[in-house]
């Protein structure tokens, strides 16, 4: 049972029961037994919201369970509403499954919760104080983790459900794809994968499970957001609905998510507001939960490995000591207290098992190979990825060979620092260091360079074994190419559109150590730094073809041409927004893409387009292949702009 709920049932439940196995006294496994029963709870009560919003007869009334679900919010509150949206007879997608596992008189989870519910009223609801006899004695002679086990047996149905997160759209060949997260199992920040669909979601950045016909939103009841102090990506529950604000929780932060949502769009669904299930299948015709079946035989088989030991004994020790000293300087003692949390100091491997790991003691083939990239020896990680790491390449002319190069073999936080090295040995940029790199200011320079090879190390795909990531250094321009097409659209990129890490685990240890930015815009913030110090816009290059990934610092100023000069010389009326656009298109004779005009101009691509549609009507640029240049009469007259 253990390894089939943590390898395979939705990630609170999944995350919820693991931590019973991992407390060091009775009285903690007796709290967690129970908070885990809780947790059960709230997760059914979302999906019970979320079913009944998407019912047949959108005339039928809410329960009053639904529309008084008001207040500070306990385990009773959420039983309650899953109690009564399980009898109610109307027909919602999900009503067979809850008539399943909550009243039919054969489900061995029929009552179990009611239980449990009884148990936490009669003990307390912070256990983690409480004598250990008592602990024990309640353990043994109620046996709360067995009628535990009935009910995550018994509500099965419902959890074979995949939970998933639809991060980002994108259209590949006249084919919507989504990039999303699969929640299934305890991991809580798991790889992205993209997943080819018949149409696209109402929303994004939005949690979602999968059912037979199609995809039932669990937003607002279920959020996905980010937890500060953990420097991680993860579902928030509800905990209190009030009408001016709604509060959520964590599994394992005591931070709220950093954009929650709006109190109406909760109370439109406790007064019955229908949300119909969004009809959407993979593109090969599957639904989600076929798909998902289908994996998840394969994992309880054994044909899919889900779950492995850490070698930590492997890793080198030499980095494992360097990161924990870092780790340990940048945490907040006061929050890992109020969590719980104790920590040997002095071993390394116990601070990044229990701070970056969140305490597990087994780990995702994902999670193992993003753990040998970061701390692994050159040999090991050679043999994974059958490539180097780095390629670094300085020339001090604009032409021929390299005058400086070094191939990097090393883990991805040794490279980091030989990288910054090479480049501050080449390139002198004040403030760039690997001790400096937690300062998130500086100079143009620094943030721009700071920015890009970060996102060159935590958006890198590892799994490629054609491109060697390349830091080139020429005069004027700094060149980083990695693979790993972006995982959202250019537009969307230069439009300050964020999406998770290709390598979440990754660019979690980074974010712990303040190498990282909480909220991923970095390439945004380049754009801005750059365009403040007037320089040229840098060019940002996603090749799907190629899976490549490309961005390019130009440091040389950019030629600015005021509007008033194509006033007095074409009696043309260019706003000077537009003018912008004439300015960097007269220092671009190749033409700009829109994303690269995004950059240059800090504007959002639905006015750039808009501005670009008028310049074409006044016969000043041209639009051709997706690249806008300007009209070729108009170069001469661009190189005497002042």
């Amino acid at each position: 049972m253990l390894t089939q709920v943590l390898q395979t049932y939705p990630q609170p439940i999944a995350y919820a029961y693991g931590n019973i196995y991992r407390t060091r006294s009775q009285a903690e496994k007796l709290d967690q037994i129970l908070r885990c029963a809780e947790v059960t709870t709230r997760y059914l009560c979302a999906l019970a919201i979320a079913s009944f919003a998407a019912r047949e007869d959108a005339t039928v009334s809410p329960p009053p369970a639904l529309t008084e679900f008001r207040g500070n919010l306990a385990f009773g509150h959420f039983l309650n509403l899953v109690q009564a949206i399980s009898s109610l007879n109307t027909r919602h997608p999900l009503q067979l499954l809850f008539s399943q596992s909550f009243l039919n008189k054969k489900s061995i989870a029929k009552g179990k919760l009611e239980n449990l519910l009884t148990l936490r009223n009669d003990v307390g609801h912070d256990l983690r104080g409480l004598n250990e006899n008592s602990a024990t004695t309640i353990l043994n002679t109620k046996n709360p983790l067995s009628t535990l086990e009935e009910v995550v047996e018994g509500i099965l149905p419902l959890c074979e459900l995949p939970l998933f997160l639809v991060d980002a759209h994108k259209r590949k060949q006249k084919i919507s794809h989504i990039i999303r997260l699969l929640l299934m199992g305890e991991q809580s920040e798991p790889m992205p994968e993209e997943v080819a669909v018949s149409d696209w979601f109402s929303d994004e950045k939005r949690l979602y499970v999968g059912t037979t016909e199609g995809a039932l939103l669990l937003y607002p009841m279920l959020v996905w957001g980010l937890e500060c102090n953990r420097a991680a990506q993860s579902i928030y529950l509800i905990d209190k609905v009030a009408t001016e604000k709604l509060t959520y929780k964590s599994l394992a932060a005591v931070s709220p998510p950093t954009e929650p949502p709006i109190p109406d769009d909760l109370l439109r669904v406790l007064q019955g507001e229908p949300v119909p299930i969004e009809a959407i299948t993979l593109n090969d015709g599957r639904s989600f939960l076929e798909a998902w079946k289908e994996r998840q035989e394969l994992i309880i088989t054994g044909k899919t490995n889900v779950s492995r030991n850490v070698g930590w004994t492997e890793l080198d020790q030499q980095t494992l000591h360097w990161y924990s000293k870092i780790l340990k300087a940048r945490l907040n003692l006061e929050i890992l207290n109020e969590q719980g949390i104790t920590i040997d100091w002095k071993n390394p491997i116990e601070v990044i098992r229990q701070i970056l790991l969140d305490g597990r003691g087994e780990v995702t083939p994902d999670d193992l190979h993003q753990l040998t990239l970061l701390f692994g020896n050159g040999k090991e990680i050679h043999r994974k990825i059958g490539r180097e790491i780095l390629d670094l390449r300085a020339r001090l002319t604009t032409e021929g060979r390299w005058d400086k190069r070094e191939e990097l073999t090393e883990n991805l936080l040794q490279s980091l620092r030989k990288a910054i090295d090479f480049i501050t040995q080449h390139n002198p940029i004040e403030g760039l260091s690997t001790d400096n790199l937690q300062t998130p200011t500086g100079s143009a320079d620094y943030i721009a360079v700071r920015e890009a090879l970060i996102n060159l190390i935590i958006h890198q795909d590892y799994t490629d074994q054609r491109t060697v990531a390349q830091i080139e250094l020429v005069p004027h321009c700094t060149i980083m190419v990695n693979a790993g097409a972006s995982l959202v659209s250019e537009k969307d990129l230069m439009n300050g559109g964020t999406s998770t890490a290709r390598n979440p685990l990754i660019a979690r240890a980074l974010k712990l150590i303040g190498f990282a930015e909480l909220g991923g815009s970095g390439l945004r913030e380049v754009s801005r730094v750059w365009r403040n110090a007037k320089r040229r816009p840098p060019i940002v290059l996603t090749d799907e073809q190629h899976n490549r990934f490309r961005i390019e610092l130009d440091s040389r100023p950019l030629k600015i041409i005021a509007d008033t000069f194509w006033k007095q010389r074409l009696g043309a009326t260019v706003t000077p927004e537009a003018a912008k656009i004439l300015g960097l298109l007269g220092n671009a004779p190749a033409g700009m893409t829109l994303a690269a005009i995004c950059s240059g101009t800090g504007t959002n691509s639905e006015d750039v387009i808009v501005m670009c549609q008028s310049l074409q009507k006044d016969m000043l640029i041209d639009f051709e292949a997706e690249v806008y240049h300007l009209k070729p009469h108009l170069q001469d007259l661009a190189r005497e702009a002042p």
